[in-house]
């Protein structure tokens, strides 16, 4: 508006053109506010960034808010869209019964609304009580958010303030010329909280936006700040990860020096940044570590990692006695006690050294910590996580696995990085070869892509464990995974008795697993039983028809008939095991045999390359 007041005044001096004129309109446009402008317009069609409001009962009992606010965003996007390429809109106005102080404003929106579908959600509250120009008191956002809080423009303290500064003039051009004020402060404000959700960081330069302190004279951002709103903005209605973000700022704010950014913010941007960057690395949602903390943090990290538990507690918890209520601090608390071990004492001289002890159930404080984070952060999963991982290695799975339920169940609140803990989640149940509960945590974070969907199906196929099958609980997957190596492994080694003993062990705890039949398979073939080999590999496959191993071993018994029917029928069986197993090299190996034998060299040089694409390495002869 104040370009659009300029121009009228202008104009009526241009018409009526006397001098007396010309000197009140002069006057009256050196009362106006700056016009919002971008130095160097971007080129292109904009994007579109939506927001969504939300309006306390202090602001919608203002007259005409609703004409203001729309004015406000629209004069933000007239700023914005040859800035940085982007034009604000506004998706939905909405009551908010929010009571209490204006400072629990923003952690109130946070809780409201998750923000998912849109840019930003912005909480308009009631006006101060007095005239300000201090940013902090006018509007409030943090680095990476999705929430802002604007505060309503406070109507008689503003307007008294601007009378004092005002020549004497008639009651229109007096409320046009507040009205281009508080268009511009307003929008300053509302711009200025956008950009901290950005990274911008405060400027020294009284006549730049990102000032903490408001001036009538502030028009845009510095070069610096503009480069870090189009790479956040880039990133964010691309929907990119928050973590990405983060990375992606902290490098360009650190590639070089520069003086105009006031440098206590600066530290506090970067240190929030890194505090993004380590919490999604954890899969947390607890981000919020104070910035004024992190070096003191550091510090106690690097105790606990040195095994200086008592040290890192007493400092921690010193910290934490100044910032009660930061879930953060109190989830590093727990993983730090997760992960103690007891001191061992120093051996003597000429004792032999013992093993490690395994690590023991988590104690009372530690899982006391970790409810206690638990508590202040109930959307994290973060310290669901830390007690699960801590209940697997102590060797408890079916507590670890209702702490990874709990987890899963909150993965969703993360505001970024979900990918990461699912991931997480599945080499967990990986680890103890829990195939179903991984294949879970998969379909949910959808991983189906990854290297372990892959790796899983493969483990299936190879060692005889059908999806959904009765004889084995999914805890128990890995057990029987395990004992069907061992068995194969004491087949390998010409063990056959110490075989025997494992697979009637694993018959008795499993009853019917075809991994187990197909084991057997192998066994009496190497004994020479070709017969009894045939059956229990066709007994595995008719429970699993899936089972590669057996596959691979009816090709070969197949092979000692070395008639074209019979190697026909081997290759048969080969290709399959093959399909279903794509690293079982010895399948690949014997019906390269297979194809010498049945004299087809075409087939051979096919599966040659493909075996090379594979393994990196030729086929054999």
């Amino acid at each position: 508006m104040s370009r659009a007041v300029a121009c009228a005044l202008a104009v009526v001096a241009a018409s009526c053109g006397g001098p007396q004129l010309k000197e009140h309109v002069a006057d009256l446009s050196k009362n106006l506010p700056a016009t919002l402008e971008a130095e160097r317009p971007k080129e292109g069609d904009p994007r579109t960034a939506t927001i969504r409001i939300y309006a306390d009962p202090a602001v919608r009992a203002l007259p005409k808010w609703r004409d203001e606010l729309t004015d406000q965003i629209d004069y933000a996007s007239q700023l914005l869209t040859p800035l940085v390429g982007v034009r604000l809109q506004v998706e939905k106005v909405n009551d908010w019964a929010r009571t209490g102080e204006p400072s629990a404003a923003l952690a109130q929106l946070r809780e409201l609304d998750k923000g998912d579908g849109v840019t930003w959600v912005l909480g308009v509250v009631g006006p101060n009580d007095s005239a300000t120009k201090v940013m902090s008191e006018l509007g409030s956002g943090e680095p990476l958010g999705h929430h802002v809080i604007l505060r309503a423009w406070a109507e008689k303290p503003e307007t008294d303030a601007l009378a004092a500064t005002l020549p004497d003039l008639k009651d229109a051009e007096r409320a046009e010329l507040i009205n281009a004020h508080r268009r511009h402060k307003q929008t300053v404000v509302l711009v200025h909280v956008l950009a901290a959700t950005l990274g911008a960081i405060a400027e020294t330069d009284p006549q730049w936006l990102q000032n903490p302190t408001y001036s009538q004279k502030q028009t845009g951002f510095s070069e610096r700040n503009r480069e870090l709103l189009q790479l956040a903005i880039d990133e964010r209605v691309a929907d990119g990860a928050t973590e990405s973000i983060a990375k992606k700022l902290l490098e360009a704010i650190e590639k070089s020096e520069w003086g105009g950014w006031v440098a206590a913010d600066k530290e506090q941007v970067v240190n929030r940044l890194r505090n993004v960057i380590d919490a999604q690395r954890a899969g947390k949602t607890a981000t919020d570590i104070p910035p004024a903390a992190y070096d003191q943090l550091v510090r106690i990290k690097e105790l606990a990692r040195q095994g200086k538990t008592d040290d890192a507690m007493a400092e921690l918890d010193n910290v934490i006695a100044a910032y009660p209520g930061n879930s953060a601090l109190t989830q590093l608390k727990c993983g730090i006690l997760l992960s103690a071990r007891p001191v061992e004492p120093a051996p003597k001289k000429g004792d032999k050294p013992k093993p490690p002890a395994p690590p023991a159930r988590p104690d009372a404080k530690a899982l006391a910590a970790c409810a206690r984070a638990s508590e202040l952060a109930p959307g994290d999963p973060g310290p669901h996580v830390l007690v699960g991982e801590a209940l697997l290695a102590a060797g408890d799975r079916k507590a670890a696995r209702d702490e990874f339920v709990k987890a899963e169940d909150k993965i969703a609140n993360l505001p970024g990085g979900s990918e990461q803990v699912w991931a997480k989640l599945v080499k967990l149940y990986l680890g103890i070869g829990a195939l179903t509960w991984a294949e879970g945590a998969i379909t949910k974070g959808k991983l189906e892509k990854s290297p372990e969907a892959a790796s899983i199906e493969e483990t299936r196929n190879r060692y005889g464990v059908p999806r959904g099958a009765k004889f084995v609980t999914p805890d128990r997957e890995g057990d029987l995974v395990t004992a069907v190596k061992k068995a194969l492994s004491e087949v390998y080694a010409s063990k056959y008795g110490e075989a025997e003993k494992t697979l009637a062990a694993a018959d008795r705890a499993w009853p019917g697993a075809p991994g187990v039949a197909a084991t057997r398979c192998d066994l009496e073939l190497r004994r020479g039983n070709a017969s009894a080999a045939k059956a229990s590999c066709e007994r595995a496959l008719s429970i699993y028809p899936n089972e590669s191993w057996a596959l691979y071993l009816l090709g070969t018994i197949a092979f000692k008939d070395t008639s074209m029917a019979s190697t026909k029928v081997g290759i048969e069986h080969l290709k399959k095991a093959i399909a279903l197993d794509p690293t079982l090299g010895q399948a690949w190996r014997t019906l390269g045999k297979a194809y010498d034998r049945a004299k087809d060299p075409a087939a051979r040089e096919k599966l040659a390359k493909d075996y090379q694409a594979q393994f990196g390495s030729p086929l054999p002869r």
